[in-house]
């Protein structure tokens, strides 16, 4: 009785829906995790805040400057005049100034952080589009190598089949046992394909938990099926897009414009500096710096100049370098040569971004044609496979004819799986080609 209540427990633990894998995505799904919790994406995200950050400091420069000051002292050794007044003195002042032209450079400065931060936007952008296509392409690879653990069990089901007619047939006395040890290292080879391809499997399943920052030895499951999606895009139009919609296109443009920007600003030493200011001040004998300094109308001359002061004062100021060695001229000639350089980048990126394109949509049209053959092989494959095995149970065909059609069929069955995984993939290089993130590789579906 305890035995069967023993495992009818372990029956129940088995079916217990919580004892099912902890995590299952689809490949949108992981998609948009991957995009959430990434630790690259979040680096990024930060990284595009902190550039944020210093675009608003250099827009504060533009505004006033507010400065303050106090001081206490006491002088332990006073002269005769200085007894007249307290040991201690409390002085307080207030400086205020505003930039009014800085030769352009606040402008270009601000201008160049703008920049900088639509830059580090553009590489958020670019880091998901990295990140959907890493996941992608793990996904593709997991579900290539489900489907092929599944097709191997279906091998080896094959091959023990075989096994067991060889067997029976050596029994009998109507084979010879050579078809029996053939059979036997079928089955091993096919064993050790299964092995392998739940290796590669459970590696998949690990670098994907990986990419979606959960535990690396969680129990996941990643569900979908390689179903080929067309691609009905020209040339033309997807090169017109790249231009468009490309990170590294648009970074390369902002590099040039941050170039540019450090040209003005290395001109703008040769232009004035001017700048208002105010500044407040005041000294006294207490702590809110005013008060009696023990200074009164009767003493003399000298002794009224100790009384309670306080003085505002207004300035406009104007600074030039007229001489510098030199370095002006030639950190305007290093600007001047870096925007040069990064034209010449930007020109660059473009080419990149068509070639990138064109070659995508060769190796997508390549994929296509290899899904082609790899199903007629199987056909093929799954013909020969049926004529041999009717052949050998008839004792019309030899051993090795059958286990060189089932070993064909096994591969036509893994290459045919490969192919669909490599289209895919082909699919989903194309749209990183193209600046777009489909998380289900689906033309309709799209993450801006």
């Amino acid at each position: 009785m305890k035995k069967i209540l023993f495992t009818a427990i372990l029956a129940l633990a088995f079916t217990n829906p919580a004892s099912a894998s902890a995590y299952t995505f689809t490949m949108k799904e992981a998609v948009v995790q991957a995009l959430k919790a990434n630790p690259n994406a979040i680096s990024a995200d930060k990284q595009a805040e902190a550039s944020k950050s210093a675009l608003n400091v250099t827009r504060g420069a533009f505004g006033p400057s507010i400065n303050t000051g106090y001081v206490i002292e006491r002088d332990p050794h006073p002269s005769a005049i200085d007894k007249l007044k307290d040991e201690t003195t409390y002085a307080w002042n207030l400086t205020v100034t505003q930039p009014l032209f800085t030769g352009f450079n606040l402008l270009n400065s601000t201008q160049k952080a703008k920049l900088e931060f639509e830059y580090q936007t553009l590489q958020v952008r670019k880091t998901d589009i990295n990140i959907a296509s890493t996941v992608q392409s793990l996904f593709l690879q997991y579900l290539m190598a489900e489907e092929s653990v599944a097709s191997s069990k279906q091998s080896l089901a094959r091959a023990k089949v075989q096994l067991g007619i060889a067997k029976s047939g050596y029994d009998l006395g109507l084979r010879p046992k050579i078809d029996v040890l053939q059979a036997e290292l079928d089955m091993s080879s096919t064993e050790a394909t299964l092995i392998e391809n739940e290796n590669n499997r459970d590696s998949f399943r690990a670098q994907l938990n990986s990419m979606l920052n959960i535990p690396v030895d969680a129990d996941s499951s990643y569900v979908g099926s390689l179903e080929i999606i067309p691609f009905e895009i020209e040339f033309a139009s997807a090169v017109e897009k790249a231009f468009v919609q490309l990170p590294d296109v648009q970074m390369a443009e902002k590099s040039l414009g941050k170039a540019e920007k450090d040209l003005g600003i290395a001109r703008s030493s040769f232009l004035p500096q001017i700048t208002a200011g105010m500044e407040y001040s005041t000294i006294g004998g207490d702590w809110s710096a005013s008060g009696n300094l023990r200074a009164t109308r009767s003493m003399s001359q000298q002794a009224k100049m100790l009384e309670p002061t306080e003085n505002t004062t207004f300035n406009i100021t104007a600074q030039m370098n007229l001489f510098s060695s030199g370095q002006k001229y030639f950190k305007v000639k290093q600007a001047k040569s870096g925007v040069e350089a990064l034209q010449a980048q930007v020109e660059l990126a473009f080419n990149t971004a068509a070639l990138n394109v064109k070659t995508s949509l060769l190796k997508l049209q390549d994929a296509g044609r290899t899904v082609d053959v790899a199903i007629r092989s199987l056909d093929s494959a799954r013909q020969s496979y049926s004529d041999a095995k009717i052949r050998y149970e008839y004792q019309l065909g030899t051993n090795l004819e059958m286990l060189t059609a089932q070993s064909d069929l096994a591969e036509a069955e893994l290459a045919y799986i490969s192919s669909k995984a490599g289209y895919l993939m082909a699919l989903s290089t194309i749209y990183v080609a193209l600046g777009e993130i489909h998380p289900a590789l689906k033309a309709d579906e799209v993450i801006n």
